[in-house]
């Protein structure tokens, strides 16, 4: 059985709703931040991160490798379009961009005393980070245009992935309620029954925390 080790509302909660979605038997363990670092979790994941993600083979860690492996070993084209696909390679840049520039963006502006020490450094930093994530929320917006879902008229890997961003925009300014196409998909993405579940065992809504 997989075994899924998350925190709520964070970005394994990508994962976990596709693991819902696709009906897998798996394990969720919810981890207290404070004890990301503990000994116990870093026999886990050294990073002192989550999501990890224990297979029967060994430990996956980072969301879009899992969400990856699970596609491959479980989801039967049901959450992506085929391989060689123009659609499937749009897919993959998606969660690349939501990896590699939102997600880096949004940890800068959450946390720009991990990077420097200074008050005003780290404010300047805090400052330059809400721009960027400013501009990736903007082109996830447009992407959305005139459509329910990001890639096909099906919940891709990259939609749950799209919602925990979205989740964390609300807290930025400006929030990622004043994006009319997001706000519309993330409304729509809560009342997909496994996002509903998910939502509920991880203690968590769409609203600012």
């Amino acid at each position: 059985m997989l075994k899924l080790y998350g925190l709520p509302g964070a970005c394994p909660m990508a994962v976990h709703i596709i693991l819902e979605h696709l009906g897998v038997d798996y394990e969720m363990a919810m981890v207290d931040r404070d004890l990301l670092t503990s000994p116990e979790h870093l026999a886990v994941n050294p990073m002192g991160q989550a999501p990890s993600l224990e297979t029967e083979e060994g430990l996956i860690t980072e969301s879009v490798a899992m969400l990856l492996h699970i596609d491959e070993r479980y989801g039967q084209g049901r959450v992506s379009p085929p391989p060689g696909s123009w659609e499937r390679a749009r897919m993959m840049m998606l969660l690349m961009f939501m990896a590699s520039q939102e997600h880096p963006a949004f940890s800068l502006w959450l946390r720009p005393f991990r990077w420097l020490e200074g008050e005003a450094e780290q404010e300047e930093l805090r400052e330059s980070a809400r721009k960027r994530f400013a501009v990736c929320l903007e082109r996830l917006n447009g992407w959305l245009e005139g459509r329910d879902w990001l890639i096909g008229d099906g919940m891709t890997l990259a939609d749950p992935l799209a919602l925990v961003h979205i989740r964390w925009g609300l807290r930025v300014t400006p929030p990622s309620s004043d994006y009319a196409n997001l706000w519309r998909f993330a409304q729509r993405m809560v009342e997909v029954p496994a996002v509903k579940k998910v939502m509920a065992d991880e203690g968590v809504k769409l609203a600012a925390e």
